[in-house]
Parts: C-alpha cells; structure tokens; sequence
C-alpha cells in the first residue's frame, strides 16, 4: 500500500502566531513531526505543506518534498482534508503515480509515541477500513463528570451518581498523531462539502495510544506541556531504571534470566526445591513458580488444550489421566505451608523467587512473601481486579502479551497508566504456543513494544531451542523467561517443552557470551584493536626521491604503511607547499620538512 506522508503546517494561527516554527526544547516545532514522518517504515513518501518560508527551509534541510499551501488554503478556515488533496494531487502530478493512503501528519505535535504512525498504516491496511485515527482514554475530563454553569450554579452535564473513574463508561478522544484515510476516502468528502469528518469515510477505525503518547500544541501554554513531554520520555538512565532485587532492568544491562518452573514441580514440593537447586546451578537470576487455587481458576467446563491431552502419557499405568483443567491443576498445586520453604531455599541459593498468581487472593498472598516482582501471565492481560491487587504490592510488573492482538496490548498498556504503574512495568512479547517454533518467535517485537511505550521490553520464550535466549537479548530483551524441568520426558502439560538441567545450562551461558558480543555500543577504538593500528594504518610519503626545493604535488606523494608521518586525510593540504630538505622515495613527510 502505497501511503503518502501529507506534513501540514500554516505559518499563521491565531492561539499562537509562528507556532510551527516555534523552538521546543531547541528545536523547531515542526521538525519534530520531521522525525516522525522519516522514522516511520510504512511511508512511502513525505511531503510538506505549508505557506511558512522558514517551515520549508527547514524541511529542505531534511530532504522534504515541499508544496506551496495556496493562501486560500492557509486560512483559519480552511479545512485539514481541502489541504491534504491539494497536496496529494500535487505530488501525483510531480511523480505520475496515484497514492492508495494518505497519513495527514499535524506539524504542531512534538512528540507521537514511537511506532504509532507505522502501527496506524498497518491497522488500516489490515482492517479495510476508511480511515485510522490515534486515541487516548479520556479520563478525568469525562462527560460524566463535566458540569453546565447558570452563573456559580452547577448542574451535571449528563446527570449521574457516578464518584470513581473506574465506572465510568470507557471513552476515547482523538489526539491528532495519527490520522490515516484512504485516497479514496479522501477524495469522496468533496461529494459532502458541508461534512467537516467526511474525509474519514464511513468505516473509522482506531487505534488506542495512552494520554501521554501525544501532545499537541496550540496554546502558549501547551509549548511548557510539551517540554515537559520530551523530558518526561527520554530514555531511561541506569540511575532511574526499574529495579528487580539487586538488579538494574534497563536496555545495555544483563538480561535478567527468570528460570520459569511453573508448574513443573508436579505439586510436589521436594521436586520443587530440586528445580531451585538446578535453576542456581545454571545461573539463572530468579525461578518462577504458578501460584493458584484449581477451584477458583478454572470450572468443570474448562477443557484441556490440545498440547495437554497428550502430556500425561508417561504416568504409570492404571493412572487415571485428567478429564478437564480444573482436575489437571488440583494435581499441580502445592500447599500453602510450602511457599514460605521455597522462597528460603531461593535465598540460601541466591536467586530471586517470583510469582504468577492467577486471582486477586493469589496476589494477596505474596504480600507475606515479599516478592521482588510479581508476575502476570499472558491469559491475564485483561484481568482487571488480579492487576489491581498485583499493583497494591507496590512491586514491579512483568506482563507478558501472549495471544493478544496489537489493540489488547494498547488498551492494557492504558490501563496500566491508570493505575500508576508506568515506571514499574516490564512487558514481554510472547508467543503463546506450546512449544512455539523459531520461525514463530517474531523477536523483532520485543524492539516494537519498546518503542511503542516506552518501558523495560522482553521475551517469555515458548520454544525448546538453547539458542533462543541469545537470539532475544540481540533484539534487546532486558528480562528473558523459559521453561525448565527436572525431565522433558515427564508426565505434566509442561515438561515436554521445557530445558533440562544442561539445556538451561547452555540456555544461560549463550545469552551472556551474546551480551558479552553485544559490548557497549560506544564508538572509538579498544585497546585490543592498538597493534594492529600501529602496523595498518597509513602516512603521506615521497613517491620518488624528492630534492629539496622540490613543490610537493599529487603525483610526487604516496599513501603507505606504517604510520608515523603526516596521517592521509591532511593530503590536500600538501599539495603546492614546498620541501625544506630532501626526502628519498618512501621517506615519511613531516610538518618540520615544508617551507
């Protein structure tokens, strides 16, 4: 699909004149949507649309296409569609091509959550849709909570006895940074001249985006907002990165490596301290284990998933195997009195002993636990009251995105915000097939979710692979999270696709030797690279024997091993001066022998 990158910008505007070319933080309003419009892999081309001389320099500058806005198109009046075809039509006529999209880029928002702008093109090509628009939750500005005034006098806009945000009817505004239509959707609003939303077509689509993943500027004061926006979403540092235990979880730090137990110990609780031991051995950072009541998760209905029909093959026989999940997990769980044992055993090990609860009880109980961080599973992206009480811990969130389409991951992401929880949560991109193959991995995700929100991104990792694990920390995973097992051979809906004791072993090693590739991505020379440098590297020398008198030029010079003359990027300056003394062929040239 073929989507052009409309950028509109008026040099007039009456709540703040010069707005696109006002500085922010430094730099030009406009050239922040400059940025956006460059960095977005799903525009096909970019053009500028604007009346503003300094706007078009600017955009030059970048290697913008400009179109003159006509001044009948530059007015406070003039709409955003009327100017969106002119430019559309302008640049098909330059390139003899028609577009199939158009995404109208407003000049007057600083910052658009990285991602968006490609995630909105996708959406629309995706879904068939007319248009895709960016929204946010509209939180405490709520019609419900809007008043009228008869002088001092109030009255509810929509009378209701609502007092907490939680029950409010869900509603969304638009927040300008991403407006995606089709050419044709575009293009049949002239059919409806007094329709101000015609050009969004009849089927409107959206995409959810958090409240702080835009703002635009209009008002004086809203330029303050907006420093205050860029400041707000600059990279983390390791000063104030989120913190697991006695570990820093941040992109350039070791991934945090969670030995994922599960339910692997067969609700036994011996089998349960042995994964411990084997998770410590291989040097993991933290073992993970499934808290949860079978009665409370799961009812009679609830049937068994495919791959665990099969998983109880290797129990002995006469063993009768388990017609439902909620039988299954009655298996699997282990008694209370047993949690307080493991966490013990984690310490005397020296690793972290993390969580899954499955319900609002199951997060209470790790109250007394004094978790390091609590874990949401996949299937609970969207419970709501099991995040609320794992959020009244006070602990960091790994949440996992498994089986949720792009929106889910947004809405949740939103909700997460509600709650206050942004500097506290780490995502991970997952594949929620049991064992999931490499080609499904999709690692490029984890690099998405991170520059979609802006948080701690990794990979809980489904595959029976050893190599995984380095694979994920190349793609910048900061938290990494995988199945192990005392035996893959062993009865239970796990096992099969879990690492043994060596596996984990080699799991853990090949991600560190990876980080340890990695390096720190700082430019310049090591300390390794000194020898061979001293030997490689080049200086200007005579290209014959050179009398001296002799005016240097071009033929009479040559580049050679080693260094220690004058270093080859001075060459031009050589040329024409005049040699104080004689210089054999292959003699060094040095500063102290020109005239």
């Amino acid at each position: 699909m073929f989507t052009l990158g409309v950028i509109l910008a008026r040099a007039g505007s009456k709540g703040l004149p010069g707005k696109c070319v006002r500085p922010v933080r430094g730099r030009p309003l406009i050239e922040y949507t400059i940025d956006h419009a460059l960095a977005a892999r799903r525009l096909s081309a970019v053009v500028l649309s604007s009346d503003s001389a300094p706007a078009q320099d600017i955009a030059r500058r970048r290697g913008i296409e400009i179109v003159e806005r006509p001044a009948d198109l530059a007015t406070d009046t003039a709409t955003v569609d009327a100017a969106a075809r002119h430019a559309v039509e302008a640049w098909e006529r330059r390139h003899e091509r028609r577009v199939d999209a158009v995404a109208v880029l407003y000049g007057n928002i600083p910052h658009r959550v990285a991602g968006a702008l490609d995630n909105g093109i996708e959406h629309l090509a995706r879904s068939g849709g007319s248009s895709v628009r960016s929204v946010a939750p509209i939180g405490k500005h709520h019609p419900d909570w809007l008043h009228r005034l008869d002088g001092d006098r109030m009255a509810q806009f929509r009378p209701n006895s609502i007092s907490r945000r939680q029950d409010l009817e869900p509603l969304y505004y638009h927040d300008g940074a991403v407006v995606v239509v089709t050419r044709r959707a575009l293009f049949d609003a002239l059919r409806t001249p007094g329709d101000g939303q015609a050009f969004l077509g009849p089927d409107r689509r959206a995409i959810v985006l958090r409240p702080e993943d835009a703002v635009d500027v209009d008002e004086p004061f809203d330029l303050v907002l907006a420093e205050a926006a860029l400041r707000f979403h600059e990279p983390r540092t390791a000063d104030t990165a989120l913190r697991i235990g006695a570990r820093t979880i941040a992109a350039g730090q070791p991934a945090y490596i969670v030995a994922e137990a599960g339910v692997n110990h067969d609700g036994d609780a011996d089998t349960a301290l042995r994964l411990i031991d084997i998770a410590a051995g291989a040097g993991a950072d933290a073992v993970k284990f499934q808290l949860f009541s079978a009665d409370a998760l799961a009812t009679a209905a609830a049937p068994l998933a495919d791959y665990q029909r099969g998983a109880f093959d290797g129990e002995p026989a006469g063993t009768r195997r388990p017609a439902d999940q909620r039988e299954m997990l009655r298996r699997l769980e282990l008694r209370p009195r047993d949690w307080a044992r493991l966490r013990a055993h984690c310490a005397a090990r020296g690793v972290d002993f993390l969580v899954t609860p499955f319900g609002p009880d199951d997060a209470e109980r790790l109250r007394d636990l004094d978790v390091p961080a609590v874990k949401i599973a996949s299937t609970d992206l969207d419970n709501l009251p099991l995040i609320r009480a794992a959020a009244a811990l006070g602990k960091p969130l790994i949440v996992s995105t498994g089986a949720a389409t792009e929106q889910e991951i947004a809405a949740a992401v939103a909700g997460f915000e509600r709650l206050g929880l942004r500097e506290r949560l780490v995502l991970l991109h997952c594949v929620s097939c049991y064992p999931a193959p490499a080609d499904a991995a999709n690692l490029r995700a984890i690099g998405e979710l991170h520059r979609r929100f802006g948080v701690p991104c990794g990979f809980s990792d489904h595959t029976t692979l050893v190599e995984s694990g380095a694979w994920a920390a190349a793609a910048g995973a900061c938290v990494l999270e995988k199945h192990f097992t005392y035996d893959p051979a062993a009865a239970g809906p796990d096992h099969s696709m879990s690492l043994d004791a060596a596996g984990l072993r080699e799991y853990v090693a090949r991600v560190r030797a990876c980080e340890a590739a990695l390096g720190t991505g700082r430019l310049g020379m090591t300390p390794l690279e000194e020898p061979v440098r001293r030997v490689a590297r080049t200086s200007i020398v005579a290209a014959r024997d050179l009398p001296a008198g002799a005016q240097l030029t071009a033929e009479g010079l040559a580049v050679k091993r080693p260094a220690g003359g004058i270093a080859p990027d001075q060459f031009d300056r050589l040329l024409g001066r005049t040699l104080r003394q004689a210089a054999p062929r292959d003699a060094p040239i040095t500063w102290d022998m020109l005239a």
